[in-house]
């Protein structure tokens, strides 16, 4: 089926529940239905269809990809959300009328229409749609799979995500020039969003939802989830370098002092041992000066005795 076909395949004709009137007019569901405290419905050429509720393991996968915009959105403000149960009109093409309510949207900041923190619905259309795929039932799957991607692609959503917990359903389009939805390439296995550059996850995380701690050293989600945790361990690692280069010119100063101590040690050793030696020759100097002395005193005796010998003559 073109993704431009926008009614009900007639072997999956939704269910009529009898506690709801078989057609409506748009003003009566935005009136008494839209809001209804018990049922969440949509309206789809004038028949209230029920939101059909997804298994949890879809859930989760759900839940996942939510956190994971969160993250890129705290970083790049770009867009607005379309929170769930937040209606929004589909004028199609062919003059009929939807009114639906995606699990989850987003209505980028250049959109012309924005939402006002007041406004219970949407009047614009919104650039990122999320549905998690319900398989209660075929019509469920068909309503998802084709009638609002048809409807969808139609009014000019740019980007319709489809999840589940199986990976054969799920499916991630792009619109074309032509105005039909196109699957987003995966380049090596991750899915980039259009809408919000810079925004990717690998096809295969859904399934395995690795944890925010996994996320936040995966180069894939770095830019987004949590960065102020890397820039915090950039900082603190840095400062651990430059206390480590610290520790490391102080233990060469350390060491500088030590070979100056020893040196000064060894210098002073040594004039002490010269001081010693000096010491050592002058005492000898002064001994062998008192020798010298001593050995002239007794020449000269000897001398005195031999020069009265001479004069006195023998006996």
């Amino acid at each position: 089926m073109s993704d431009l076909a926008y009614t009900w395949p007639a072997s999956s004709e939704p269910s009529e529940s009898p506690l709801l009137p078989s057609s409506v007019t748009e003003q009566t569901y935005w009136a008494e239905w839209y809001e209804h405290p018990d049922l969440n419905l949509e309206w789809h050429e004038g028949r209230l269809e029920e939101v059909p509720v997804s298994d949890q393991l879809t859930v989760q996968v759900y839940f996942w990809l939510l956190e994971l915009l969160l993250h890129y959105l705290r970083r790049h403000p770009d867009a607005q959300i379309l929170a769930l149960e937040t209606g929004f009109r589909l004028a199609l093409p062919d003059g009929k009328v939807s009114i639906r309510k995606p699990d989850l949207g987003f209505i980028h900041r250049d959109n012309p229409i924005q939402r006002t923190d007041t406004e219970r619905s949407y009047t614009g259309i919104p650039d990122l749609l999320i549905e998690a795929l319900s398989d209660s039932t075929p019509a469920n799957r068909q309503r998802d799979e084709v009638i609002k991607k048809g409807e969808y692609a139609a009014v000019g959503v740019r980007e319709y995500y489809i999840l589940h917990h199986d990976p054969a359903c799920l499916a991630f389009y792009t619109r074309a020039a032509s105005g039909l939805y196109v699957p987003i390439p995966l380049q090596e296995g991750v899915i980039h969003s259009r809408v919000f550059p810079g925004f990717c996850f690998r096809r295969a995380d859904l399934q395995r939802r690795p944890s925010l701690t996994e996320l936040r050293k995966d180069p894939i989600y770095a830019q987004f989830v949590l960065p102020e945790w890397r820039e915090a361990e950039a900082v603190a690692e840095q400062a651990r370098a430059i206390a480590e280069q610290a520790r490391a010119q102080a233990e060469q100063e350390r060491h500088r002092r030590e070979v100056a101590e020893a040196r000064a040690n060894e210098e002073r050793q040594q004039r002490q041992q010269e001081r010693q030696q000096r010491e050592a020759a002058e005492a000898r100097a002064d001994e062998e000066r008192q020798q010298r002395e001593a050995a002239e005193a007794r020449l000269a005796e000897l001398e005195a005795l031999l020069a009265q010998g001479h004069t006195e003559g023998p006996p």
